[in-house]
Parts: structure tokens; C-alpha cells; sequence
């Protein structure tokens, strides 16, 4: 493949380490034939570092889209005959109608450091069409997506996506995997939609009350709870839920998440 120019706007760096790329491979294939049926979407292809070993690996009947926004690389796909589709320009851009038209999907990805987090925030709130992805980010982003409560990483963005999704830590990827290397470490991680989730969403209003709940929560993140819940929309709640005021937002289960809410919402 010819040398593309590499756009710093786009924060690509691309995957070089086979071992890397043959794990992440793997575990697409493995979430495409746990999910018969969904078509996979890989966001960024790049060069092909990933597409290519995809391609091999998939069955020949197995529905394959891809997302990319360099016109370079684009036209360089164009007459690859194995997608059913390209999606051009920003993913953060694609319609709802479009990305609905593809029906069920698992995705893989090494997302762009500069819009790794906007997009999986978008990805993620694709719970009826999404059952499995494999992403590759900045390891900062990864570990406060994955972070379990009383981490330093424990945040928002941890609870927001936790909800809904299971996520594990698969490999971490050292700078000289890429070319060029990035600053900084990566890793993969799986995100599995939950069968259901920790808080049930089932509204607009609701899916604006936990984001609220979230924010106030957290507002200063060294002080304790009753700080950050005085005087908001969530103090009756949070009083009555029993939940210890002197605990940091980032120390509380689960379970207390959960009773927060429920005296709002339930009780």
C-alpha cells in the first residue's frame, strides 16, 4: 500500500504488532459467532492492519462494513469487493437511519486517540442494535471505562458505560505496536451488553436523571457526598438511601448506585 498523508487531526497511529492484531482478530471472530446473525463493523480501518485478517477469517457470507473519513483511504477501499458497505466521512457523523440499516453488529476497532471517547459514548448507547465490541484505545480512556469502584480512575464515563455493557481488560499494547508510535501505552478492551442492565433506563426522562445523578455525584471528586449532594435534585434520595455521606462518588458499589435511585425513582 502507498504512503498516505497521516493527519495529526485524526490521531492515527497504525497497528503494526502481529500479535496484537491476531489477538484482536480473534476475538472479533469469537463475538461474530457468539452473535449469529450480526454483521461486523470495524470503525478506521486504516491500511488494513486488522481488515485484512479479518477478511480471511470471516466467513464469505459474513456482512462487513466499514467506517473511515480519510479520502485517501477510502478510495484506496473502494474496489475491495468484500464490504457490503463503506461508510464515509465521521463516524460521530453517520446518521441513526444509516447505522440502523445494518441491523445487528459487533464492532472492532483501534479508535482514534482524539475521538476514542466520543464514540464509544455514541457506540454505546446502541444497545438494541450492539452485543459485543473489541476497541483498542489510549490506555487513560480505557482504564476510566473499565475502572471498578475505589480506583482512582472510577468515574462518570466508568458508571455510564458499566451500565449497560461488561468490560474486561484483554491485552495492553506497547507504543512501538504502531507506526508511528504513539506517547503513550493502549490497550484492548470487550465491552458484552448486558442482558440487563444495572439501572433500568426506560425513558428519556430517566436516561436525563442518571446522567444528572452522575454529574452531581462527582462534581468535585475530592469532596464527600454530602458536599456534592447538597442542595441538588438528588439530596432527599440520597439522604434516604442510608448511602455513608462521608464516601467519594468514585468509592460507592454498585448496590449503592442502585439505592440512590431507587428512593427517587422507586420507593
Amino acid at each position: 500500500m502507498g504512503n498516505f498523508n497521516k493527519q495529526k487531526a485524526f490521531g492515527q497511529h497504525f497497528l503494526t504488532d502481529k500479535k496484537v492484531i491476531d489477538a484482536i482478530v480473534g476475538h472479533a471472530k469469537g463475538a461474530l459467532e457468539r452473535n449469529r446473525g450480526s454483521a461486523l463493523l470495524e470503525i478506521g480501518p486504516g491500511e488494513g492492519a486488522i481488515t485484512r485478517p479479518l477478511i480471511e477469517a470471516l466467513n464469505v457470507d459474513q456482512p462487513f462494513y466499514i467506517a473511515e473519513r480519510d479520502r485517501e483511504l477510502i478510495a484506496y477501499w473502494k474496489p475491495e469487493t468484500r464490504f457490503a458497505a463503506i461508510l464515509e466521512g465521521d463516524f460521530l457523523d453517520q446518521t441513526d437511519e444509516k447505522l440502523k440499516a445494518i441491523g445487528p453488529m459487533v464492532i472492532a476497532s483501534n479508535l482514534p486517540y482524539s475521538a476514542g471517547t466520543a464514540i464509544v459514548i455514541r457506540l454505546c448507547k446502541m444497545t438494541d442494535q450492539i452485543s459485543e465490541m473489541v476497541l483498542m484505545f489510549q490506555a487513560e480512556v480505557a482504564k476510566r471505562i473499565y475502572s471498578p469502584a475505589s480506583t482512582p480512575d472510577r468515574g462518570s464515563l466508568s458508571l455510564f458505560i458499566q451500565n449497560d455493557w461488561e468490560v474486561e481488560r484483554l491485552l495492553v499494547v506497547k507504543p512501538d505496536a504502531f507506526k508511528p508510535p504513539p506517547k503513550v501505552m493502549s490497550e484492548v478492551i470487550s465491552l458484552k451488553r448486558r442482558t440487563e442492565p444495572k439501572i433500568k433506563l426506560d425513558s428519556e426522562q430517566k436516561h436525563i436523571a442518571w446522567n444528572d445523578l452522575l454529574k452531581t455525584a462527582f462534581k468535585h471528586r475530592r469532596k464527600m457526598l454530602r458536599g456534592n449532594f447538597s442542595g441538588s435534585a438528588w439530596q432527599a434520595a440520597f439522604v434516604a438511601s442510608g448511602v455513608d455521606p462521608t464516601k467519594r462518588a468514585e468509592s460507592l458499589e454498585w448496590e449503592d448506585w442502585i439505592q440512590i435511585w431507587k428512593k427517587r425513582f422507586v420507593s
